[in-house]
């Protein structure tokens, strides 16, 4: 027989003798060539390492896809968590940035009040001192023309009239 077989086709070579064989009268048994029985067999030994070193390369290659196929998702997985991290990272320093972004603009506000407030009290008070020199001012001006004109029309008074002027929204 030829080398060329398969071990699937030697089989069905040996079930097809089985088959073909004769049956003894009287009983269960058969008559079978065993001369190609033993070739089929001998085919068989020499076709079989051949089929368990393919057999046993493609389980090897199956690995091997197996084994680059687990570290290339390995790697991707530690990429993915990796970059998790960092926009986890990026998020938080987002957060912080923003909180701290509205306790200054805040912090920012209420001293800008605070100025607005002092500065217009400030104002105030100084504006109101003005009016008051320029009313003692007014008054003693008043004071002064009415002396002047008592001195012209001769008449003496011991003491000048006072009068005092009113604050204006008092």
């Amino acid at each position: 027989m030829e080398n060329s077989y398969s071990i699937e086709d030697l089989i069905e070579m040996l079930e097809d003798v089985l088959h073909e064989s004769t049956r003894v009268p009287f009983g269960k048994k058969s008559m079978v060539d065993v001369d190609k029985i033993v070739d089929i067999v001998s085919d068989m030994r020499m076709v079989l390492p051949m089929e368990i070193q393919q057999a046993q390369k493609v389980v090897s290659d199956k690995n091997n896809i197996i084994s680059e196929a687990k570290r290339e998702a390995e790697s991707i997985i530690r990429k993915a968590e990796q970059r998790r991290a960092e926009l986890i990272e990026e998020s938080d320093v987002m957060k912080e940035a923003r909180r701290r972004a509205t306790e200054v603009i805040s912090a920012a506000q209420t001293h800008s009040s605070d100025i607005r407030s002092s500065t217009s009290d400030f104002a105030d008070k100084m504006l109101m001192r003005v009016e008051d020199l320029l009313v003692t001012d007014l008054n003693n001006l008043k004071l002064l023309r009415s002396s002047i004109n008592g001195a012209q029309n001769g008449i003496q008074t011991s003491q000048p009239k006072t009068r005092i002027m009113e604050k204006p929204g008092e």
